[in-house]
């Protein structure tokens, strides 16, 4: 389990999202491949949002000011908190953006994806685990 804060300053805990399928997507407002995969994470959390699929970004900037402008900015449509390493090293320790981890509906680490991921890529794994077929 963990704990996290959102842009807002609340406290978030892992709890919240027990038996629901979670999109953990680590990265940085200065990390370019992170921000190139922000339109697909904006659309599997429309596509998926009914189907108790949660997409949360995770950010690992040492601030919460560039956090919250970019936030605004590019009008993400999906919770954003602050990483911390202690979830880093709960997740395997990895030292580079974008990280990307599929947590299936009993808490356990479906697939994780090093560097940017595509659309298609999550897709495929997230019908498998809820069952959906891909719209075409």
């Amino acid at each position: 389990t963990w704990e996290l804060v959102g842009l807002d300053g609340k406290s978030v805990s892992s709890s919240k999202y027990e038996g629901k399928i979670v999109v953990l997507n680590f990265w940085a407002t200065w990390c370019p491949p992170c921000r190139a995969e922000i339109p697909d994470f904006m659309k599997l959390h429309d596509d998926y949002k009914d189907k108790d699929v949660v997409v949360l970004g995770i950010s690992l900037d040492s601030g919460l000011g560039p956090v919250k402008r970019f936030v605004r900015t590019q009008k993400l449509n999906y919770p954003v908190l602050m990483g911390n390493g202690k979830l880093v090293d709960e997740l395997g320790n990895f030292s580079a953006v974008p990280q990307t981890f599929i947590i299936d509906d009993e808490g356990r680490i479906h697939t994780q994806f090093q560097g940017l991921v595509k659309f298609e890529a999550l897709e495929k794994k997230l019908k498998a685990l809820t069952y959906t077929e891909i719209k075409q």
